[in-house]
């Protein structure tokens, strides 16, 4: 099993923005830079059938252990002020899964999900680390089975609008779920695109 980071544009076609493709007169195309998947959120079955609760649970399990992890730094050492924090994300996840907007109503809704959490430097990497942490806190909380690929499906896609530091021109690896535990578990190779700069940009 592989996953292959995709370019948004062919290299050899469009040249690099760091030579203007090499031609005279040094025209860098237009190209399309990131692509954001559709991302389909969870209907209201979610919520009714495994209830609030088991939701914040694993929401909180989850950030304990990105708290743990290399990423652990985005989040505060205090930990009244974690809990708060931790608070307000499984207020998100439930609201957007249908429950109370107790999130919205607190934080408002006029800013995209990277635009708030632009004071915290997200990168590709640090996106599938939070992944892999992920898929062991639904493992780790009970999260039931039955609901485990809808709730995957849906933040796989979602996390890639977080991304707020870029550090390459290819494409964030997308998971699906069926190949999610190969991919928390470190089993699942992921390829890079082929190298066609020579500067290293792609």
């Amino acid at each position: 099993m592989s996953v292959v980071k995709f370019s948004a544009i062919n290299p050899h076609e469009a040249g690099c923005a760091c030579t203007g493709g090499g031609k005279t007169g040094r025209v860098i195309p237009a190209s399309r830079d990131f692509d954001y998947p559709t991302v389909f959120f969870p209907d209201g079955e979610l919520l009714k059938k495994i209830g609030a609760e088991a939701l914040r649970k694993l929401v909180f399990r989850h950030h304990s252990l990105l708290r743990e992890s290399e990423i652990g730094n985005m989040f505060p050492k205090d930990e009244e002020e974690f809990l708060r924090r931790v608070s307000a994300i499984a207020d998100f996840i439930v609201e957007a899964c249908g429950g109370e907007r107790n999130y919205s109503e607190r934080e408002g809704r006029d800013v995209c999900i990277r635009t708030r959490h632009f004071p915290i430097e997200i990168t590709e990497k640090g996106r599938e680390v939070w992944l892999r942490t992920l898929y062991t806190a639904l493992e780790e909380s009970g999260f039931p089975r039955k609901f485990r690929a809808m709730y995957w499906e849906w933040l796989e896609p979602f996390s890639i609008r977080m991304i707020n530091r870029r550090t390459t021109k290819t494409q964030p690896v997308r998971m699906t779920w069926k190949n999610a535990k190969a991919f928390a578990d470190g089993k699942l190779k992921v390829k890079k695109a082929a190298e066609t700069c020579k500067c290293g940009c792609h």
